[in-house]
């Protein structure tokens, strides 16, 4: 390896200083299967062209290419560059970006059975996130253990929940009430206590929560784990193998930590809700799948047991962060555009009136309400880069290559802000999504796009739009959203700026929230 390249792989803009150190101890080995797996990964089955893309270096490829920031801007980036299917080498691994729309869906919905494979990651099978049927390789097992979550938040289920979520919006507003400025916290405990009660059955969840704490944690970890790139061993998996006193060994320090922070968050809320007993249990996903179960000595239940407890993990781990981010875009949003705040509250009032709060059955009547649902979820993208999918076996598109193994990524929020599908993108306007008073179908809906496509659709997409429904309505019965203004009088500019997390959100603000009346105030306190 020339110096140069050498160099570049300790460059500060790719890795973090244990991934230098690792590099520098493990480099022998490195090479080695970097240069096995080009050799392997040669496109000589097929005789057309792989996807163009960004020319890599000998024997990484375009490992320092792949962007550790915002990377959904410089996939977009590539896409208007070398076209809107473009394709990276990472130590011979594949790599395909999609960034439109119409050849997501030529691929994940109508070539579903080739495109709905997980890429196999050494550090999560290590931090045994296996629970996570989202996570698992195509196949039985995950149809299994998908078709226990959705029997319970398929669409015409959801609506079971909706008392849960009207119910903890109220305390909710009292925050809100209270204190306004905390009101990113107060999100974070609505959403959290929202799938905790849907969950396991359990009330009056606060923030600091050991169990929401646990899955925040947990589902940032799988966020890091699953960027290209971040960590070695999920390129090279023989790494795993190295002692964990070896220089640059600190992953196995992670995989410890989340191992241990995996089995709790699978283990001991399910052992809470067994012991508590339908008796002492408010009606849950919980109470009604052990209820289902076995009896104890039944040879079958220790594996059902397994089933349940994992299934009901992924509601709770994955609906404690993905929502949020959505939710605190939406105070951003009000806050940013007054006119659009005025004409929800307008249209609350003329549907609603002044002597109770918005229910979800009141959807259909709000359809400016839903636009703002809509364009929030497009405007702020939580999950801007999709799960990666695995490619099952070669296939031809548009005349390249798609070489099986290939990792496939869904630039969601491209697709979200391509101006061929929504004019003027950077702009919050829900009122691109009306058309005569009523919800335009010819507008595409940001929220099938937010949810993934094909078979692995997010199955508790229904649960977690109801969700943001009846916060956007509440807050517009209830509170006005205003620009904080500084010491001088002035407005404090505020701008969409997010993580870059593969679950993104918006970074820390502040906003002025006020009731809209005596009225609101009196309604919150007697609700």
């Amino acid at each position: 390896m020339s110096t140069s390249a050498f160099e570049a792989l300790l460059s500060p803009h790719s890795f973090s200083s244990e991934l230098k150190a690792y590099v520098l101890a493990v480099l022998p080995v490195f090479l080695y299967f970097a240069a096995k797996s080009i050799s392997s990964g040669k496109n000589a089955k097929s005789k057309q062209p792989l996807p163009p893309g960004p020319k890599g270096k000998p024997i990484i490829g375009n490992m320092l290419d792949i962007p550790q920031v915002k990377p959904w801007l410089v996939y977009k980036q590539w896409g208007e560059t070398y076209g809107n299917i473009v394709h990276v080498n990472a130590l011979g691994q594949s790599i395909v970006v999609i960034n439109k729309l119409d050849q997501v869906i030529d691929l994940l919905e109508k070539r579903s059975t080739n495109y709905s494979d997980r890429p196999g990651l050494p550090m999560l099978d290590m931090m045994d996130y296996s629970f996570s049927f989202g996570l698992m390789p195509y196949g039985q097992d995950w149809r299994r253990h998908r078709k226990v979550f959705h029997q319970y938040l398929h669409a015409h289920m959801v609506p079971r929940y909706n008392p849960i979520q009207e119910q903890e919006v109220i305390p909710f507003a009292r925050n809100l009430l209270t204190s306004p400025e905390k009101f990113l916290l107060h999100t974070r405990v609505l959403f959290a206590s929202i799938i905790m009660r849907a969950s396991y059955g359990f009330e009056k969840v606060n923030y600091d929560d050991e169990l929401i704490s646990d899955a925040e944690n947990l589902l940032h970890a799988f966020a890091e784990v699953i960027v290209p790139g971040r960590y070695l061993v999920n390129h090279i998996p023989i790494l795993r193998h190295i002692p964990s006193w070896f220089p640059g060994a600190g992953f196995k320090r992670k995989v410890w930590e989340m191992s241990r922070l995996s089995e709790k968050s699978v283990c001991m809320p399910f052992e809470m809700a067994k012991r508590r007993g339908r008796e002492n249990a408010l009606p849950s996903m919980a109470t009604d799948l052990i209820e289902q179960l076995p009896a104890e000595n039944d040879p079958k239940r220790e594996e059902e047991e397994t089933v349940v407890k994992k299934a009901i993990a992924n509601a709770y781990v994955a609906g404690a962060d993905t929502t949020v981010g959505t939710g605190h875009a939406l105070f951003l949003a009000l806050a940013m555009n007054p006119e659009v705040q005025r004409k929800a509250q307008a249209e609350i009032d003329a549907v609603i009136g002044p002597g109770r709060l918005p229910l979800i059955r009141d959807r259909e009547r709000l359809p400016y309400v839903q636009a703002v649902v809509k364009e929030v979820t497009r405007w702020h993208t939580a999950l801007p880069i999709g799960v990666p999918r695995k490619v099952t076996e070669d296939d031809e598109y548009m005349g390249y290559h798609i070489p099986k193994g290939a990792i496939l990524m869904v630039n969601q929020w491209a697709i979200n802000h391509d101006p061929e599908l929504y004019d003027d993108p950077m702009t919050f306007n829900p009122d691109r999504f009306i058309k005569d008073g009523k919800l335009n179908p010819e507008v595409p809906d940001p929220t099938n796009v937010a949810f993934g496509f094909g078979r692995r659709i997010c199955p508790g997409r229904h649960f977690s739009n109801d969700s943001v429904f009846i916060l956007a309505a509440t807050l517009f019965a209830l509170f006005d959203i205003k620009q904080s203004k500084d010491e001088a009088g002035n407005p404090i500019p505020l701008e969409l700026d997010v993580t870059s997390d593969t679950v993104s959100a918006p970074l820390p603000f502040k906003c002025d929230i006020v009731p809209r009346s005596a009225a609101a105030v009196s309604l919150i306190q007697k609700s």
